[in-house]
């Protein structure tokens, strides 16, 4: 089985996560022309359901098996690394069953009291087998990132958004005519499909790579220290539990979320469809667009956390501030120019992805913050590789906490409605992400340097304003998607040459880049 080294790691994960993310908002558009917003906004209802199930299961697992098995594959350990895999496993697979059967018998309660809309239920059940799948994935892709192996975690995650796409969009368009309820269930029950495709491609990966190790030399048993059952699970709980706890009160908040909205905006006075179908258009659009920058941020954070263990270990503090000042500049120089982007163009990208106009209302109130949730990432990834989990468990609960009394005291008032929820996300984002900053600078002393932020704000503003310009004034004749496609390419080129010009990236940097490099630069002067 091939390592990559840190880099190369960071780009195959960002090319899938592209892929995917890319694959996944087209799945989302047409979904959502497909079936409706009411549809949508049912299927969001039970999607933080699902997330928050499988942080219950997960959550920590995969950060403290991939960090145990890298540790284990330094010293040749292979008995060490079956019993993290077969711990972890025998773990999830307890854990995931339990919670199966409890959340089975709590569907029709949710449906009806917590989420306000009994249609939910539905898609709720098709939840039910999804949470043992993902589970194991989780754990067999904390493998793979722990043997430093990214490939494995790559394919899954596109095999299983093509097959959650098919499946998806063909089960919710046939059972569409028996109601909106079954169109969401159809999507739901499409993404059990894909997460089944998924894990077999992480399995079939695993079962060759044991072969592989098989015709290893191994150390003798007597050479290594025998370790119990026991030790593996105190280990792997040692790592996993703040993780854990972070993520559950995250996960707690998003899941309760829908139902703060409906009870909220049901004060403003609007009916449980109405606040449905907004809830819908901002979590099921608006934020689909918001969010589809952090996939290259998360990307950066999976190979981020080993990079800063390994560093910390040997007390190496230069090499913690280069890989975090690393991440930070790449986050950076990519989240906010897409910030700027899609407030500039809110309008015309949600006619032309939704066909819903009113979404880019939202996308605008959420674009000026969307960079402190780019930033946020790379920062927990850096608290957790410190062995400062608690800190970003602390900081993560206090924005949970603070958004969702926003979106009571916001969404509640009539002038504000989904407004209020778009401002209140707004606020936790931003203010999670000063506390994990806060955060590594009074464990590090880290502090940031002015003067690439500086340029890379100069250069994302102007390329707004190239943006903005083309949108307006150019290409008019032309449809909506041909333009929009040719002024992203247009002002993406512009940004790229601004940069260079700037010398926020060199020549150099750019053949650094894993395959593609050496061609790349062929076309900078």
């Amino acid at each position: 089985m091939r390592k990559q080294n840190f880099v190369q790691g960071a780009f195959i994960l960002v090319i899938a996560g592209l892929i995917t993310r890319g694959l996944g908002t087209i799945y989302r558009i047409f979904l959502s022309r497909i079936i409706g917003p009411e549809a949508i906004g049912l299927y969001q209802m039970a999607f933080p359901t699902m997330i928050m199930l499988i942080t219950f299961v997960t959550a920590g697992l995969p950060i403290a098996v991939s960090k145990l098995v890298a540790e284990a594959e330094a010293k040749n350990d292979q008995n060490r690394i079956r019993s993290i895999l077969r711990t972890a496993l025998l773990s999830v697979f307890v854990l995931s069953i339990f919670i199966s059967v409890i959340f089975a018998l709590v569907i029709p309660l949710l449906a009806k009291y917590l989420l306000t809309d009994e249609r939910v239920a539905l898609t709720l059940t098709a939840i039910i087998p999804i949470i043992p799948i993902i589970s194991f994935s989780a754990i067999l892709r904390g493998y793979f990132q722990g043997k430093q192996n990214m490939i494995p975690s790559a394919a899954s995650t596109i095999i299983e958004t093509i097959f959650r796409m098919i499946s998806g969009m063909y089960l919710s368009y046939h059972f569409l005519p028996f109601g909106v309820q079954y169109a969401s269930f159809g999507a739901m029950i499409g993404m059990v499909i894909g997460e089944i495709a998924g894990f077999l491609t992480l399995f079939v990966q695993y079962a060759k790579n044991k072969r592989i190790s098989t015709k290893k030399k191994f150390i003798h048993p007597t050479q290594v220290p025998h370790y119990k059952q026991e030790s593996t699970l105190q280990m792997i709980a040692h790592i996993a539990v703040p993780v854990t706890t972070s993520q559950i009160f995250g996960s707690l908040a998003y899941f309760f979320e829908p139902s703060i909205v409906a009870h909220s905006l049901s004060f403003a006075g609007l009916s449980a469809k109405e606040a449905t179908i907004l809830y819908g258009q901002l979590a099921g659009m608006a934020i689909l667009i918001i969010t589809f920058p952090s996939v290259i941020t998360y990307s950066l954070s999976v190979s981020l956390i080993p990079a800063v263990s390994e560093a910390a270990a040997k007390k190496d503090i230069k090499s913690v501030y280069k890989r975090l000042h690393q991440a930070l500049k790449i986050a950076y120089l990519i989240g906010l120019p897409s910030a700027i982007f899609m407030y500039v163009l809110a309008n015309p990208l949600a006619l032309f992805l939704f066909d819903t106009p009113q979404v880019g209302h939202l996308i605008k109130i959420m674009s000026p913050f969307a960079i402190f949730l780019y930033l946020q990432r790379p920062l927990s990834a850096t608290l957790q590789g410190l062995d400062k989990a608690k800190e970003s468990m602390t900081n993560t609960i206090i924005g949970a906490i603070v958004k969702s009394a926003a979106i009571i005291l916001f969404a509640s008032r009539p002038q504000f409605g989904i407004d209020g929820v778009a401002l209140a996300i707004s606020m936790g984002m931003v203010l999670v992400t000063i506390l994990h900053f806060r955060s590594i600078y009074h464990i590090t002393g880290y502090t940031i340097e002015i003067k690439p932020i500086f340029n890379i704000t100069i250069s994302s503003f102007i390329m707004g304003y190239i943006a903005f310009y083309m949108m307006n004034h150019n290409f008019l004749s032309l449809p909506l998607g041909i333009r929009l496609l040719l002024t992203t390419i247009m002002s993406a080129i512009a940004y790229f040459y601004l940069l260079l010009f700037l010398k926020i990236i060199k020549k150099q940097d750019i053949e650094r880049i894993p395959w593609l490099g050496s061609k790349m630069s062929k076309i900078i002067p």
